[in-house]
């Protein structure tokens, strides 16, 4: 482009973004996202595998460690909502960098922590700096990916989490098991040193193109576009777009209010979005979550040694990261919201069938499959979920669905830490089956199909006309 040609329309821009295979900057983004996703699910996991032995150190009644195994959750909720609105005003980059600074700080004084009540302060410090990051990698990486195999590279993204889990299960097993008290607090400082790494590798990190042409910020978004053309067609013979010489001048975006933000969620063709994507993360993140955390001192409960439900929860772990890879893989195919449906409705029977197992092998296998389908959900849920807004309000909407996903996981711990004395092992995951069956069948009667279709094209039109007589 010579300094006197035009800049492209926004729509323009948008199309050629589209059109590029997955190349070498698309894989840099989905991996460094994907680091964020590992950093997050150990975080999110680790004080679980330890709550055992925490809590006997500390003869921490029940109750309470409910609360503790909750605290991480509350700062996530507050991390959510925070992010969801920042990246819509100030961009996605700059959240994604200043919430992992907030996570390393208060990671580091958690492991100085000598009581449950300053544990869980931290805690929940911490956690805002892991809801903020977790909430804006999806929108953040769906916003460069094409529409044709978005859903697919989403998955692989996702399948970090499975590895934040391997993660966490190994060092409870070979840190945290030989030598609890100081086991715990090591694992925090082992934890951070990766995400500084991290930090500085992000500082290249471009701003989203969708974020920066919805500001009416084109000459960036542009140069951003042609940069990504370049290195690909520098990698796979595609023509290179010439570089911007002169940007043009820059419209001035417009702003609205926190409360506006929100209440563009509940706007009509919206609301009922909006409403199933809150109602489908609360069931599955309580679920996930409250699952998750317990299942060591749940197993333990059972009669199990400790050694025994960390080795349980490891290969619980390890099951993971062949299920985010198959529903990455049939989420094109089926779509996203079928794919979570069959791996909801696969998730109730092996949860019934671990809460009424007796035998070690029987809860093994039915420990491991769980595991397999609750987590597979995880890929295909957050692509639904960035999809379906529109650019000005995606990450407001992810935040607020991630932020009622945390609600679920603030009081799934709490609630199984009080309610297992009346209901024991079988009633807990009866209580979680029907939380999965609401999530399933509110999807499968009011949710969109998605797969194959640009972001523009899902809000083109009234969402009326956007269900699943739509073709994918």
């Amino acid at each position: 482009m010579t300094a006197s040609a035009p800049l492209p329309t926004g729509t323009e821009l948008l199309a050629r973004l589209d059109r590029l295979p997955v190349g070498k900057p698309h894989r840099r983004l989905m991996l460094q996202g994907g680091l964020g996703y590992l950093f997050e699910s150990y975080d999110a996991v680790l004080l679980g595998y330890a709550a055992s032995t925490v809590v006997a150190l500390w003869k921490v009644e029940s109750g309470l460690a409910g609360w503790l195994l909750a605290s991480v959750f509350i700062g996530y909720l507050i991390g959510a909502l925070a992010a969801g609105l920042l990246a819509d005003r100030i961009g996605r980059r700059r959240v994604l960098m200043y919430a992992l600074l907030v996570y390393v700080a208060f990671t580091l004084v958690a492991a100085t922590a000598s009581s449950p009540g300053e544990l869980i302060l931290w805690r929940i410090l911490s956690g805002i700096g892991v809801g903020a990051e977790a909430t804006m990698i999806v929108p953040y990486i769906s916003e460069f990916l094409p529409a044709r195999n978005r859903g697919r590279n989403i998955g692989n993204t996702m399948v970090f989490l499975g590895f934040g889990y391997i993660l966490a299960g190994l060092t409870a097993v070979t840190v945290i098991s030989p030598s609890p008290e100081p086991g715990w607090r090591i694992a925090c400082v082992i934890c951070v040193a990766p995400v500084l790494l991290l930090l500085w590798w992000r500082r290249t990190l471009v701003e989203s193109p969708r974020f920066l042409i919805s500001q009416g910020r084109i000459a960036e978004a542009t140069e951003i576009v042609e940069r990504f053309e370049r290195e690909i067609a520098a990698r796979q013979e595609l023509p290179p777009v010439p570089e911007v010489v002169e940007p043009a001048a820059k419209p001035a975006p417009s702003r609205r209010s926190a409360i506006r933000q929100f209440a563009a969620l509940w706007a009509p063709g919206l609301a009922g979005r909006t409403a199933v994507v809150c109602v489908l993360w609360f069931a599955i993140q309580a679920t996930h979550y409250g699952y998750g955390t317990w299942l060591p001192t749940l197993l333990v409960l059972k009669g199990f040694t400790i050694s025994k439900s960390f080795a349980f929860a490891l290969a619980s772990a390890v099951a993971q990261v062949p299920g985010y890879y198959v529903a990455a893989a049939i989420s094109e195919r089926l779509d996203r919201k079928w794919t979570i449906v069959v791996f909801l409705c696969c998730s109730i029977g092996c949860a019934a069938g671990l809460g009424t197992a007796t035998d070690d092998v029987a809860i093994f296998c039915f420990t491991v499959a769980l595991s397999f389908f609750m987590n597979g959900v995880a890929g295909p849920l957050y692509a639904y979920t960035s999809e379906i807004y529109p650019t000005a309000t995606r990450a407001t909407g992810m935040g607020l669905a991630s932020a009622t996903a945390r609600v679920g996981a603030i009081m799934a711990p709490v609630a199984i830490g009080y309610l297992y004395a009346d209901i024991g092992f079988g009633g807990v995951f009866a209580v979680l089956c029907g939380l999965l069956l609401i999530g399933a069948l509110v999807l499968a009667v009011a949710g969109l199909r998605t797969a194959g279709r640009s972001l523009e094209s899902l809000h083109a039109q009234p969402a009326s006309r956007a269900r699943d007589d739509q073709p994918a």
